[in-house]
């Protein structure tokens, strides 16, 4: 009998500890929800030939995705200046397909499959920026600045903004800026920074007011890119029609310099020459150019009026391709 009353005592105190414990365990007041840390975008900052872009390892999300054909690291070729002529060339098709199967030969083989919903391209008078896509064989949706406003930019990757001097409406505006902040990869051309760029992106890039004087001029990248660098060279001649929109960084932190123009420098007043710029936004990317993509208003047929040594492609396209091929691909800058 005293052997069953303690039993009897161990039980009845065993269910009041149980009783007490079960609402700290599971009282749904207590239970605290997993607080998920917003990405962090890695700045892209200017940095020097002994430095290269460093990544954050202890960050998955701003670790560099790998990049095309398996390749660690296809930086620029080495170019001497001595190699600038000055001189216009040729370009034909099968030099541009030619650099994007060097440059990225994973991706060509299915670039022709690529839906054209997924490159967009935005048309003006000045650049033709959806003529070097397709003579890459890729894929492209092309519009007026006016269709933009009803057209549904959820399936794209890629916005390109041709050059000219048509305007886009506030909406349009808006929803290229939502387009960036939802991870997509946008570049613009030349009158763009001060008529887009400088509006919906504040505070990153401006026009500084000055413009251009003559229309070839030396270009030098700045640092090391892996991925806009890719299979470019480090010096080259930069085509500019007069009156290009000369760039000023504000945000220096996170404006990274792509390339610069020593002769161009002399007509900035800034006295810095900026020919290329690329900027995190949110969760995508905008790349700005002095300039523009394609050839060159004045070219015709294959011509190209300045050919960088080695690749036969410009300097200026050899960039931006890079960048649209990233898009595309997911790639992370």
């Amino acid at each position: 009998m005293i052997l069953l009353a303690d039993f009897y005592k161990i039980a009845v105190s065993t269910a009041f500890l149980l009783l007490y414990l079960f609402p700290l365990c599971f009282s749904p007041a207590l239970a605290q929800p997993v607080n998920y840390a917003e990405p962090i975008l890695r700045s892209i900052e200017p940095v020097t030939d002994d430095h290269p872009v460093i990544t954050e390892p202890s960050r998955q999300a701003n670790k560099m995705a790998p990049l095309q054909g398996g390749a660690k690291y296809d930086g620029p070729i080495e170019t001497s200046g001595a190699l600038l002529t000055g001189r216009a060339g040729k370009a034909p098709t099968r030099t541009y397909k030619a650099w994007l199967e060097d440059a990225h030969p994973q991706f060509v083989l299915s670039a022709n499959t690529i839906s054209a919903d997924r490159l967009v391209v935005i048309t003006d008078r000045y650049d033709q920026a959806e003529r070097t896509l397709k003579t890459l064989g890729l894929p492209c949706k092309t519009m007026e600045k006016r269709e933009l406003d009803s057209y549904d930019l959820s399936q794209a990757q890629v916005l390109v903004i041709d050059c000219g001097p048509k305007n886009l409406s506030y909406q349009a505006g808006m929803k290229i800026r939502e387009f960036v902040c939802n991870g997509g990869y946008l570049i613009t051309t030349d009158w763009m920074l001060d008529r887009l760029d400088q509006k919906i992106f504040p505070g990153y890039i401006a026009w500084n007011g000055a413009m251009n004087t003559q229309k070839l001029y030396d270009a030098v990248i700045v640092g090391k890119h892996p991925v806009l660098f890719r299979h470019a060279v480090t010096r080259a001649n930069w085509k500019m029609d007069i009156h290009c929109h000369l760039i000023r960084v504000i945000n220096k932190e996170l404006v990274k310099v792509l390339a610069v123009s020593p002769t161009l420098a002399k007509d900035d007043p800034d006295g810095q020459g900026v020919l290329a710029v690329v900027f995190p936004f949110e969760k995508g990317y905008v790349m700005h150019m002095t300039a523009h993509f394609d050839r060159s208003q004045s070219a015709s047929g294959d011509q190209i009026d300045d050919p960088a040594p080695v690749i036969g492609i410009g300097l200026r396209q050899a960039i931006a391709i890079n960048f649209v091929v990233a898009g595309l691909s997911g790639t992370k800058l």
